[in-house]
């Protein structure tokens, strides 16, 4: 009898040995497999704000602050900011510009994006980082930015978005060394 209960403490044990080297385990694969969802404010001049998703008080912009999906980024009259975006993109917000981090996506392991914003007022500079060269043909990576009137998206380079919420201006800036030839700059109205 006795036998019997050690033998099933001796399972009982290996069980939950097993299952907790399991959950210990799990977590660190998990984290793998993460997928990066925030930026950081790199350089704030002048009054910047944040509003993070799901609050209604705007907080001052600082620099080595987090944002992530969801949050609005304003910078008053003679202000701007600038945001480096998990996949090294930068964004700089001017000022009297208003911007929402629509999704912010990045898998630093095959290296594909989805980089969504709106610009609801103002202006920003974008500098997109270049995918590999293989997600791009496949469409796997993908940076655009809205406005209410319009939609600029792009791959490897650099993209100026102006709006007054009632009308847009997107520009391209030549940017030479994609293996897909190269851009000599557009203005669209």
């Amino acid at each position: 009898m006795r036998e019997l209960q050690r033998s099933g403490r001796r399972r009982l044990v290996i069980v939950f040995g097993l299952g907790g080297l399991l959950l210990l385990a799990l977590p660190a694969s998990v984290l793998a497999q993460q997928v990066v969802s925030s930026a950081e404010l790199k350089r704030v001049v002048g009054r910047v704000e944040v509003l993070a998703k799901g609050q209604t008080q705007w907080i001052p912009g600082v620099v080595g602050a987090r944002v992530a999906e969801g949050d609005d980024i304003r910078a008053y009259a003679g202000a701007s900011v600038e945001l480096v975006l998990p996949d090294s993109s930068t964004v700089v917000v001017t000022e009297n510009s208003r911007l929402l981090l629509t999704k912010i996506e990045y898998d630093p392991q095959n290296q594909s994006r989805l980089m969504l914003l709106h610009l609801v007022v103002g202006k920003v500079r974008a500098t997109v980082a270049q995918a590999a060269v293989t997600l791009a043909r496949v469409r796997q990576s993908n940076f655009a930015i809205s406005t209410p009137t319009a939609v600029a998206a792009a791959r490897g380079t650099i993209i100026w978005v102006f709006t007054d919420g009632q009308k847009s201006m997107m520009a391209v800036e030549p940017e030479f060394g994609f293996t897909e030839g190269s851009s000599q700059g557009v203005w669209r109205q």
